[in-house]
């Protein structure tokens, strides 16, 4: 079978708490977009025939919610400048940052968490929202299939509801929710508390807090968009 194309995200942008949910899948698919040029005339700088369509697919409502979009993009240094007011004819020049693009990226250290593109199907993000996209793809940033245990994310919720800039009651919803749709499992650990005598005969206490374990049911979100497409 045929590997699937796979949208890549840098890791800082990914864990970000600056750049909002809405702002990220945006990006996600003005990636996917760059990317939908023909191999040898890609461009970072591309028209986009009619972006009320792509407002569409990113279930983004109105012009102005874009623009903030656009805004927090460009004040991250992640797109170029973009026209204002927005064109009423439906046509927008983008200017993607090298940065998001992998064989653009200068920086040799620099890690991309990678999805497979049906995670921005309409579909998926209709049901979870922009912000259950961006949990999918922070649950990811902590996962390397390739090594032994590294298939999890093991981050505590304080950790992950900090770094994606929510609130730890909301993120808790959202994974009930993508828990009730099967689009991750969670192993969950009660924490606890033991006791320990120090060299002197006095009692410690030892503090070992188990963070709950987060995996990624992506045949199951491939099946939704499956049948969503029918």
């Amino acid at each position: 079978m045929a590997k699937e194309f796979k949208i890549q995200i840098p890791q800082d942008i990914v864990r970000n708490p600056e750049i909002n949910s809405k702002s990220f899948v945006l990006l996600a698919k003005l990636i996917q977009q760059y990317y939908r040029q023909k191999s040898d005339e890609r461009n970072l700088t591309f028209t986009i025939k009619n972006y009320k369509m792509l407002l569409n697919f990113t279930n983004i409502t109105d012009r102005r919610t874009f623009s903030d979009c656009l805004r927090i993009l460009n004040e991250k240094g992640l797109i170029k400048s973009i026209v204002k007011p927005l064109p009423r004819n439906g046509e927008l020049t983008v200017g993607l940052s090298p940065e998001v693009i992998p064989e653009l990226n200068k920086d040799k250290e620099q890690v991309f968490t990678q999805f497979e593109y049906w995670i921005l199907n309409m579909s998926v993000i209709e049901e979870i929202g922009h912000t259950g996209v961006r949990i999918m793809y922070y649950i990811m940033s902590w996962i390397n299939y390739k090594k032994v245990g590294k298939d999890h994310c093991y981050a505590s919720v304080v950790r992950m509801s900090k770094d994606l800039g929510i609130a730890e009651k909301t993120f808790i919803q959202y994974i009930k929710q993508l828990e009730k749709l099967k689009f991750i499992s969670v192993k969950r650990f009660d924490n606890y508390s033991s006791y320990k005598d120090d060299k002197n005969g006095n009692e410690n206490l030892l503090l070992d807090r188990w963070n709950n374990h987060y995996f990624l049911e992506q045949k199951n979100i491939r099946k939704f968009v499956d049948l969503e497409g029918k």
